[in-house]
């Protein structure tokens, strides 16, 4: 059917150039990029007088996480975030229950968040309670915020010293 002949290349072949490198101009380099954010969030900026670590990343406890057992506490110099599901006490500078996230125990930080579920008693210096937030327990602070739409069942005081909300981080 089909035959294929072979035909010399008839291109000529040019010599060879030397290269010699270049330094492309300034205005054609790539920009330099800032440093990326840390994983899991934002350093945290303390505004209080008390000394703290600048560069505290957030740990996040996903969705997917349970943490339970006996005499459990959770310690954390930073920030933390939880959208699992946690049975036993929590001490941080910011604790964060996000709304798939839920807490049975006390929870003691200097910054207590809740969108999800808290039973136990919250012990913090500032304490917020979104619209999403169900709190079954009493609450311990300096400073509350409640906003419209949260359920809370329990009872409320001011803290009689600062070490009532001070959470142990060692």
């Amino acid at each position: 059917m089909f035959n294929r002949v072979a035909t010399p290349d008839q291109r000529v072949a040019e010599p060879a150039k030397t290269l010699t490198p270049q330094t492309p101009p300034i205005a054609s380099m790539a920009p330099i990029k800032a440093p990326a954010p840390p994983l899991f969030g934002s350093p945290i900026q303390h505004s209080n007088s008390h000394t703290h670590a600048i560069d505290a990343p957030t740990s996040v406890l996903g969705q997917d996480i349970t943490i339970s057992g006996q005499q459990l506490v959770i310690k954390t110099r930073g920030s933390l975030l939880i959208a699992g599901h946690i049975q036993g006490d929590v001490h941080g500078e910011s604790v964060t229950v996000g709304e798939t996230g839920s807490v049975v125990g006390v929870i003691t930080a200097r910054t207590i968040t809740v969108q999800g579920e808290v039973s136990g008693a919250l012990k913090g210096t500032s304490v917020n309670l979104n619209a999403t937030s169900r709190v079954e327990g009493d609450i311990i602070k300096q400073t509350l915020s409640i906003d419209e739409g949260a359920q809370f069942d329990g009872s409320v005081r001011r803290a009689k010293d600062v070490s009532e909300v001070t959470p142990d981080l060692r």
